[in-house]
């Protein structure tokens, strides 16, 4: 695993990784760390770096290929979904959405986002922590997030899906 420094933050550990995966996926010129933090929405000031959160960090850094192909896969659902939403009721095939990248797969959202935010919850399901991935994005200021269970995307949505643990916990309850 790579080397990573965590300082305890404003709302529990924090640090800084760098994912050799993501390095081509950058909306700015210069590359930067990916911010990587644990606990999600909830604060916790004793917050210990756990077994279920060293899993998740080896797994982070093992199988960020394949998380970034599910990740990607997951945003381009997602954006055709909201399209066919918003555009449900237009008689034009030509109309489309300012900003909206027209994305068929997953190449073509290169250079439309950038991993910005990880949070690892104190969630877990078979051994394995949920993880939400924040993007910064060309068509939306406030960013995407998506939450995952490995390679398995539970939900992709607007910045806070990421972070937040009842989402993780209702994915807990009900999938099969």
């Amino acid at each position: 695993m790579a080397q990573l420094e965590l300082t305890r933050g404003e709302y529990g550990l924090e640090g800084e990784v760098h994912l050799p995966a993501w390095e081509n996926w950058q909306i700015e010129e210069e590359v930067r760390p990916v911010r990587l933090d644990f606990g999600g929405d909830r604060v916790d000031e004793g917050q210990e770096l756990t077994e279920s959160y060293r899993k998740a960090l080896a797994y982070l850094f093992a199988a960020q290929e394949q998380v970034k192909d599910a990740l990607l896969n997951g945003i381009l659902q997602h954006l055709a979904d909201e399209e066919a939403d918003l555009l449900g009721g237009c008689l034009e095939d030509d109309f489309s959405m300012p900003g909206l990248p027209r994305a068929q797969e997953t190449a073509d959202l290169l250079g439309e986002l950038q991993l910005e935010e990880i949070h690892v919850l104190p969630v877990e399901k078979d051994g394995l922590c949920y993880m939400g991935y924040v993007f910064g994005c060309r068509w939306d200021e406030d960013g995407l997030g998506v939450m995952v269970h490995g390679c398995r995307v539970v939900e992709v949505g607007g910045r806070d899906t990421a972070l937040l643990c009842w989402l993780a916990e209702d994915d807990l309850r009900h999938f099969h």
